[in-house]
């Protein structure tokens, strides 16, 4: 199934694919492993820092693998592209999917980008996404940290720009600033489900994506699913629970074989995605 068919038939369905970032074998077989529990489509993704560290070649090559062994819809997609060069490179290596974001720069220098990866991806019939404003946070530690101060200090994203934005990139998908945060904090992050039913509305035709997954409260996740969202990116509560499980591993064992150490790690992330998998509603749709 094409990338723009396992997006419309979410759409219509009503549920939201996952977007999990990966960056090894032990996190791909965390993520697939869970997504053929469920009989789930998947979107597997990775950063620039993610894809360097694989290779780029790997990376696709292994998600190839993994759609011949599993039959399962996968679509790879290079998360947060931070250039033309970058998604380029992540299209012609063959992506399914690509996500510029140049949301620090000018608005006008990012709709220029934007279009100008619209135009390379298209022709390769390679769906794109965008934001145009910049979504705060990371994928370090916050959890010491209010998250209301981040949400203070990015600016939400306006509907009518929004339209605006989409109208003069044609990208397929976008990624707005709802109060949703790149990474874990002291307490749940709430969203703003209103202005998310206002995007919605003046973006009818557009796929509309929700970054930071990790620690949202789960009713507004599934409102915002129920607000046309179609895939959820999740990454930073996937790393925690592969570094607390394969830390407690290490500690308590005396193992150096490293393909002894990782499967309790590998079923944590497992149990996180199958979890997410749920929550978004797309468990049973693959």
């Amino acid at each position: 199934m094409k990338t723009l068919e396992i997006l419309q038939k979410a759409k219509a369905g009503g549920y939201a694919i996952g977007a999990f970032n990966v960056a090894s074998i032990e996190s791909l077989k965390a993520v697939t492993q869970a997504a053929q529990a469920l009989k789930s489509p998947i979107i597997l993704e990775a950063s620039d820092g993610e894809v360097n560290y694989t290779g780029i070649k790997e990376m696709v090559a292994l998600v190839n693998l993994s759609r011949q062994e599993t039959g399962l819809p996968i679509i790879l997609n290079l998360d947060h592209g931070k250039d033309f060069e970058t998604c380029k490179k992540a299209v012609e290596a063959g992506f399914d999917y690509v996500h510029i974001d140049t949301s620090k720069l000018p608005l006008e220098e990012n709709i220029a980008v934007a279009k100008e990866v619209v135009k390379l991806a298209h022709t390769h019939k390679v769906i794109v996404e965008g934001e145009m404003d910049h979504i705060e946070g990371s994928s370090e530690d916050h959890t010491n940290e209010d998250p209301t101060k981040f949400q203070e200090a990015g600016m939400y994203t306006n509907p009518e720009k929004a339209a605006d934005f989409v109208k003069r990139t044609g990208i397929d998908v976008f990624a707005s600033f709802i109060g949703n945060l790149h990474g874990l904090y002291a307490s749940e992050i709430r969203l703003n489900l209103e202005l998310l039913d206002k995007i919605q509305k003046a973006l009818p035709n557009t796929f509309l994506s929700l970054h930071g997954g990790s620690g949202i409260n789960d009713g507004d996740v599934r409102q915002a699913v129920k607000s046309n969202i179609v895939k959820v990116n999740v990454n930073s509560e996937l790393r925690i629970a592969y570094k607390m499980s394969l830390q407690e591993s290490l500690n308590s064992s005396n193992e150096v074989a490293i393909y002894k150490l990782t499967p309790p790690a590998i079923k944590a992330v497992q149990d996180v995605v199958e979890r997410k998998i749920r929550l978004f509603g797309s468990d049973g749709k693959a």
